[in-house]
């Protein structure tokens, strides 16, 4: 697995493995969602929300967006279409089918039981990170 800089730890811990800025895979629950609430309908505006809703403290490629789009459409869980941009070439549009919902119900159930099992390991962490000389802060208490 290639080793950088994350933004949470930073350079003066040196090279960084944590994978929470790795999960590109959660690129896909986070589209369907920003799809099937309204928020956004085109690339640009689903790049844009998805560095507030993907669950990664990486920059997220638009790469991965648009290979995640071309993903879901293919499974039929997203169909497109093209509009007239504002001013601009045409825009390709997005919308969430009825099989996209039923996988972003299924993606919100798998999440729900990650969420949980993180969660309990994180609890049986803490009481090994308050022994003498183990620092317990969260990512946002270092400097």
């Amino acid at each position: 697995m290639p080793r950088g800089h994350c933004h949470r730890h930073g350079a003066q811990f040196g090279p960084c493995s944590c994978s929470l800025g790795r999960l590109s895979r959660l690129v896909e629950p986070a589209v369907l969602y920003l799809l099937a609430s309204g928020q956004a309908r085109y690339g640009y505006e689903l790049l844009d929300l998805l560095r507030e809703e993907a669950m990664t403290d990486s920059e997220i490629d638009a790469g991965v967006v648009y290979r995640t789009l071309q993903q879901v459409e293919r499974a039929g869980c997203v169909v497109s279409d093209w509009e007239p941009g504002h001013g601009g070439p045409k825009r390709h549009v997005y919308r969430i089918t009825e099989l996209g919902r039923t996988h972003l119900a299924d993606w919100t159930t798998v999440l729900q039981r990650r969420a949980e099992q993180m969660l309990s390991f994180v609890e049986r962490c803490r009481p090994l990170l308050a022994e003498p000389g183990i620092a317990a802060t969260g990512p946002d208490e270092r400097s």
